[in-house]
């Protein structure tokens, strides 16, 4: 099973390879079907991701309700980065020019925006702990039904799809296509057949085993590839395109049309007394939709900008007196080589996780992440709450109130965290709660004092520190499976799946992993009876499943489908049902076990087509 983004780059091949078709006797039903893509592209995109469909409609939703709350964190998150962000651009603009009353009129409005969401910050990491709790369970990826040797007719929908008469149900859906959708629905099944069966070879191989007994590698394996498509295949719609293009041919609800097509292709071509139970088609669709609208949320902010002239120079222009951050060095910051540390010049670093390592060694275990993610967020909280909390505290000295306009609790938080809120996080936040907002005099004030120059300082480090944050999330959302790692498929945690490797003939598939390096290529004995995984030589990128390799008698995800195409143009049946999970192996057709999945060596079965 590929993803969505893979899944569309096969389609966009298999319509070129279709265009290529050069037979007389076909002539008139490619040039008809090629308009069926052309005009339908929605229904044939819906069609080529029906696995998808499927899995959503016969899941528990607990994915899906992982990445609403994760949605709706990361948009406070990035609510509240533009909010520092704002703040500091107002502050600097204001100091400036502290006559000008606009800019001062900004600056407390910046600052008034802000305040409740620092207020807010305690809930924040309190709801952060409890999703990244959540996530490490890895119960949104329950085991593969196979695995756990549930009996057949026990299986979801979404496994016994990808598992069971899949050649058939391809033929079946295409033969009873009754009108131009229902057509492009049905070449989409057809692309997805051959995007599975090559894509999940390729999955398997660079996995160290199929999906059922690496389905943690395999979801991360997924997603790395899907990056790495949207990045290197223009078929690869972005997923609000996507969406879209799905949308705007069944805005509502699938068409009863496409309903009664699913439906009839799976009475007519599975066993009533082998296949899962009725699942709501209608459920699944909403369910699609709304994944692809969750992932476009996840949107990375900008890198922060150093503070503008003159006080990036009065910060980093003198070597002998170099920036120091009021703010604490949490330990995982230093652990982690944080670029939140801004450099002599003002300037951020690059994200220290993006080379081929993962600082602080390759071998960090994905419990580490999880528990470095959640110190480091606590530090950017805590000090968010402090500097707010201290702006709003200071504003009346700030405006001349006592000791010449200078505010000593701020004088205070350079010397000492502890000191200046002995009452810790809970009188930031009391702090912080007091309101209040900056005068014209204590604008004039302010900028006379070095105070400003350290806050504006400061600020900058939080904000590089929140921006880098967001990275982190990211990560370890996509780490455990629930994103896709755009923008970190240079990681080695990302990239060992982004090429094959030397697999020797009786080395695969390796048996399930059972402890926590699913980060790891496993190091488990081999699934007996062994099989020859190599579908593809070493050093492959993933754009294998779709070109080929020279001279290498391979198929691809296009050729694959367009040769089911012209054995169904022909009225021919010539083929296997294959495994698209290509659980055994390349092109291994559908199977079942005599005995228990957990047998050394396995007692293997391949099924008859009527039965496979």
């Amino acid at each position: 099973m590929i993803d969505y983004r893979g899944q569309l780059a096969a389609l966009a091949e298999f319509t070129q390879r279709l265009a290529q078709v050069n037979d007389p006797a076909t002539e008139v039903l490619r040039d008809e079907h090629l308009a069926d893509l052309r005009d339908a592209p929605g229904m044939a995109a819906l069609g080529c991701l029906i696995d998808h469909l499927l899995a959503h409609a016969s899941s528990d939703g607990a994915e899906l309700a992982l990445l609403e709350r994760a949605s709706t964190l990361w948009g406070r998150g990035l609510a509240l980065n533009a909010a520092v962000g704002d703040f500091r651009s107002q502050l600097e603009a204001t100091m400036r020019d502290p006559a000008d009353p606009a800019a001062l009129q900004k600056l407390n409005a910046a600052a008034a925006a802000l305040q409740p969401l620092a207020v807010d910050v305690l809930n924040l990491l309190a709801e952060l702990d409890a999703l990244r709790a959540d996530v490490r369970k890895f119960e949104h990826l329950p085991p593969h039904p196979r695995q756990r040797d549930v009996p057949v007719n026990d299986w979801d929908w979404g496994n016994y799809f990808l598992a069971r008469r899949t050649d058939a149900f391809t033929r079946v859906v295409r033969e009873r296509a009754a009108d131009q959708p229902g057509s492009a629905f049905a070449l989409g099944v057809l692309s997805g057949y051959g995007a599975n069966a090559c894509g999940s070879a390729y999955l398997g191989q660079v996995v160290g085993g199929p999906r059922r007994a690496h389905r943690h590698r395999d979801r991360v394996a997924r997603n790395s590839v899907g990056s790495w498509f949207a990045e290197h295949h223009a078929g690869a719609l972005p997923l609000q395109e996507l969406h879209d293009r799905i949308h705007a041919e069944a805005p509502v609800s699938l068409p009863a049309s496409t309903v009664d097509l699913i439906e009839s292709a799976m009475s007519s071509t599975y066993d009533a007394n082998q296949r899962p139970a009725p699942l709501d088609l209608q459920l699944g669709y909403r369910r699609l939709l709304r994944h692809l609208e969750l992932l476009t949320t996840f949107v990375l902010p900008s890198k922060p900008q150093p503070p503008g002239d003159p006080f990036l120079a009065l910060l980093f222009g003198d070597p002998a007196k170099p920036f120091v951050n009021s703010m604490p060095p949490a330990a995982a910051v230093i652990q982690s080589g944080s670029p939140g540390i801004v450099g002599a010049d003002g300037g951020i670093r690059p994200l220290s996780n993006q080379g081929t390592d993962d600082a602080p060694s390759h071998a960090e275990e994905p419990g580490s992440t999880e528990v470095k993610c959640g110190d480091f967020w606590e530090a950017i909280g805590l000090s968010l709450l402090f500097l707010v909390g201290g702006w709003f505290y200071c504003l009346i000295s700030w405006g001349g109130g006592s000791n010449d306009g200078r505010c000593g609790l701020w004088d205070d938080i350079t010397q000492s965290w502890e000191a200046a809120f002995p009452d810790g996080a809970q009188g930031a936040v009391e702090i912080s709660a007091g309101g209040g907002a900056l005068t014209a005099a204590g604008a004039v004030n302010l900028a006379q004092t070095d105070q400003v120059i350290q806050l504006i300082g400061d600020l900058f480090s939080l904000h590089v520190q929140l921006w880098e944050g967001m990275y982190r999330a990211a990560d370890y959302m996509a780490l455990y499976g629930l994103l896709y790692p755009d923008g970190l498929i240079e990681r080695r945690r990302y990239a060992q799946y982004l090429r094959t490797p030397s697999t020797a003939a009786g080395s695969w598939p390796l048996l399930p992993e059972t402890g926590p390096r699913f980060d790891e290529y496993p190091v488990t004995a081999v699934e007996q009876p062994a099989e020859d995984a190599r579908a593809y030589p070493p050093d492959q990128t993933p754009g294998v499943m779709l070109t080929g390799v020279p001279r290498t008698p391979v198929d691809t995800a296009a050729s694959l489908s367009t040769a089911l195409w012209r054995q169904m143009a022909a009225g021919d049946l010539d083929a296997n049902n294959l495994d698209l999970d290509a659980d055994r192996g390349w092109r291994h057709p559908c199977w079942r076990t005599d005995g228990s999945i957990d047998d050394q060596p396995l007692a293997v079965t391949v099924l008859p087509y009527p039965e496979g």
